[in-house]
């Protein structure tokens, strides 16, 4: 029954017909502040849950990972809201890092941005990876586009779509 009553709320507030024009455009150096600002808001309270959470080694980490040339910020009618980061290897495209502002979850970006590269990597024939934390709920995300776990170390689930 909350699953009707959730679609239908989704629906009235998102209507098909309000258009929205979502947009990937390559990272600038500029963007590295928006970026490190969103994982640091995003993060934040998954890792603090698991007892894990450092900012300085946060921080630090988000320096030596980030790549810009992997980039793509999410736009929506001309407002940044998103990043995303994906490693196109040999064998496997890897989505590093995917994260859409707070204000802006639960509204079908996620899924309409994560879907449409979705279709174009499968005809690569590449396998599709990416990590979760055990406790974000993207997972759900991830698992209503076609993934499923594969393995797990401590507080990471690994999945393949």
């Amino acid at each position: 029954m909350r699953t009707r009553w959730l679609a239908a709320w989704r629906r009235w507030c998102y209507p098909a017909h309000m258009a929205r024009h979502i947009n990937l455009h390559q990272a600038k150096a500029e963007h590295y502040d928006f970026a490190l600002h969103l994982y640091l808001l995003t993060m934040r309270l998954y890792l603090q849950e698991l007892g894990v959470w450092d900012e300085q080694q946060q921080r630090a980490s988000f320096a030596t990972q980030w790549k810009r040339e992997e980039v793509r910020i999410i736009s929506v009618d001309g407002k940044d809201v998103g990043w995303l980061q994906v490693a196109d290897l040999p064998t496997e495209i890897r989505l590093q890092k995917f994260f859409v502002s707070p204000q802006y979850q639960r509204s079908g970006i996620g899924s309409e941005v994560l879907g449409n590269l979705l279709a174009t990597w499968r005809t690569t024939g590449k396998k599709i990876v990416l990590k979760v934390l055990k406790n974000n709920p993207a997972r759900r995300l991830y698992e209503r586009l076609g993934f499923s776990v594969v393995a797990e170390a401590g507080v990471i689930f690994r999945m393949r779509g």
